[in-house]
C-alpha cells in the first residue's frame, strides 16, 4: 500500500492555514524551525503555561472564596487553550509563519478569554490580586 501525497492536515497545524515561506538553504532544502524570536516566544509560553497550572494549583488547595470544581474547569480549559496555541506556534514558526501564527492566535485568545472573563470573572479578579495581596495592610 503506498501512502497517499495529499494526507489531511489537521486544523491544529500552520500548514492548515499558510503556506510554507522558509527559504531556501545552500543544499536545496528548506531552513525550517523556529528562529531565534520564535524559540524565546515559545520559551515564554511554556514558563507561563506553567507559572499559570502552579497559581491554579495554588488557588486549588488555598481554595478560600471560590469552588474547586470552577478552579479545576478554569484551570482545565485555559491550560488545554494554552497547549493548543502552544502547538499551533510551533508549527507556524516550523514554517517560518511566526507572525501570522502570532496574529491568528491573539485573535482567538482574545475571542477565548473575553468568554472566559463571562463565565469565570470572579476567578479572573482573584488572580490578578494574588501577586499584590499583603497580609499586613488592612
Amino acid at each position: 500500500m503506498t501512502k497517499s501525497s495529499s494526507k489531511k492536515l489537521s486544523i491544529l497545524d500552520a500548514k492548515y492555514w499558510f503556506k510554507d515561506r522558509c527559504s531556501m538553504g545552500v543544499n536545496g532544502s528548506p531552513l525550517r524551525g523556529p528562529g531565534l524570536i520564535c524559540s524565546l516566544y515559545l520559551i515564554s509560553c511554556i514558563f507561563g503555561l506553567f507559572f499559570t497550572w502552579s497559581l491554579s494549583i495554588y488557588k486549588i488547595y488555598k481554595n478560600e472564596t471560590s469552588s474547586r470544581l470552577q478552579l479545576t474547569l478554569y484551570t482545565l480549559i485555559t491550560g488545554g487553550w494554552s497547549l493548543i496555541a502552544l502547538r499551533f506556534m510551533y508549527s507556524a514558526c516550523y514554517i517560518c509563519n511566526g507572525i501570522r501564527g502570532f496574529i491568528l492566535v491573539f485573535t482567538i485568545g482574545l475571542v477565548i478569554n473575553s468568554v472566559l472573563l463571562l463565565l469565570f470573572g470572579k476567578l479572573y479578579k482573584e488572580f490578578i490580586t494574588i501577586p499584590y495581596e499583603n497580609k499586613n495592610v488592612k
